[in-house]
């Protein structure tokens, strides 16, 4: 995915862009602005858009030096593999990050790369609203 938003994240972290919530059900029922806006605070689901340049590499091993007490970087060692990468579809942390509106006009958050809690397909949702069906006629 390419980034048009204008926001690049830096250090740990990584931009990404939330799905959009549906106004409307499958059956034509509009979603109240005050059930959207519930939804709209823990949506959690969303794609990668960019990553910062330490995400994924960002945890140091310290030492008390015998010497002096004084704390000394032993080395800044990465996880098996970073998280996710831009184009993933991934699930995050509820509360995470700061949400932006980009160059674009579209909805970014930049979360911190642990904020992310799994990789997920595109069949995954984040509410029930969409499966909501219309009621029966019979």
């Amino acid at each position: 995915m390419k980034n048009k938003s204008g926001i690049v994240p830096c250090s740990n972290h990584v931009l990404i862009k939330p799905d959009a919530l549906e106004e409307k059900t499958e059956g034509g029922i509009v979603i109240p602005s005050q059930v959207l806006q519930r939804h709209e605070a823990s949506a959690c689901y969303g794609y990668v858009i960019a990553v910062g340049p330490d995400a994924f590499t960002h945890v140091v091993e310290r030492k008390v030096s015998p010497q002096n007490g004084d704390l000394q970087e032993l080395r800044i060692r990465g996880y098996a593999e970073p998280f996710a990468e831009p184009g993933d579809r991934i699930a995050f942390a509820i509360y995470a990050g700061l949400e932006s509106t980009g160059e674009d006009g579209e909805k970014y958050k930049v979360i911190n790369d642990t904020d992310i809690t799994a990789k997920v397909s595109e069949r995954v949702t984040q509410t029930s609203i969409e499966a909501r069906k219309p009621f029966s006629v019979d």
